[in-house]
C-alpha cells in the first residue's frame, strides 16, 4: 500500500499496553486525508488513534513518521481542572488554540468548567481539538478525534459536525466511531477497522 506523501505508515504493527492487543496492522495515512475509522463498541478504534502517537505501546513492526507531526487528541473521556475555576478562554490558551467563531462556542468561553453540562464540555474540547493552532511550525497537524459524537445533547450535535467538517484544509483528521451516520454527515471516507488488519 503506497500514498504519494505519507503521514504515518504502519507495517505489521502491533498495539496494546501490558501486552499486544491490535494487530498486525499494515495501513499508509496519507497528508490531509479524512478518514473515520469504524466497528463495533471494543474493537480496538481508541487503541488504533493512541498507537499513531505513541499513547499505546508498539509491542512489534514499525511505525514510521517521515515527517515531525503536531497531534491533537479528542479523547473519549477528559476530566475537568479542578479545583481552579478555570473558563473556556482558559481553555484554549492551555491548548494553543484559537477559539471559532461559532456562536455555541463563543457563549461558553466565559463560563466556568465545571459548570457546563457534559454536553457542553464535549462541544468546547472538541472545538480545541481541531481549532488552528498557533503556529509555531513543530510540524505537520494530524486531529485524532475518538467518538467526538459521544455526550453531545441533540442541540450540539450540529454544531460539532460542522466543527469538524471545516477543520482547516491540510490538516489529517482520523476520527474512530461506532455512528456511521456521523462520519458520513462530515465528509469523512469510511474505513472500518477490519481493513487494517489483512491477516485477521
Amino acid at each position: 500500500m503506497t500514498a504519494p506523501d505519507p503521514l504515518i505508515h504502519c507495517r505489521a504493527a502491533w498495539f496494546g499496553f501490558e501486552r499486544p492487543l491490535l494487530g498486525p496492522l499494515d495501513v499508509v495515512i496519507p497528508k490531509g486525508v479524512r478518514w473515520a475509522i469504524t466497528g463495533p463498541n471494543g474493537c480496538g478504534k481508541s487503541l488504533f488513534l493512541r498507537g499513531l502517537i505513541d499513547s499505546a505501546v508498539i509491542h512489534s513492526g514499525l511505525v514510521a513518521r517521515p515527517r515531525p507531526i503536531r497531534a491533537n487528541l479528542l479523547a473519549q473521556e477528559h476530566p475537568r481542572p479542578r479545583p481552579w475555576p478555570l473558563s473556556g478562554w482558559d481553555w484554549f490558551s492551555a491548548m494553543g488554540a484559537r477559539p471559532p467563531e461559532l456562536s455555541s462556542v463563543r457563549d461558553l468561553l466565559s463560563r466556568r468548567l465545571d459548570r457546563l453540562s457534559g454536553g457542553q464540555w464535549q462541544l468546547l474540547r472538541l472545538a480545541a481539538a481541531v481549532a488552528t493552532p498557533h503556529d509555531d511550525g513543530s510540524g505537520d497537524r494530524l486531529v485524532l478525534l475518538d467518538e467526538p459524537g459521544n455526550h453531545l445533547d441533540s442541540n450540539v450535535r450540529t454544531d460539532a459536525m460542522k466543527l469538524i467538517a471545516d477543520t482547516a484544509p491540510g490538516n489529517t483528521l482520523l476520527l474512530a466511531s461506532h455512528d456511521v451516520a456521523f462520519a458520513d454527515a462530515i465528509g469523512a471516507e469510511i474505513v472500518p477497522l477490519a481493513t487494517l488488519l489483512p491477516n485477521v
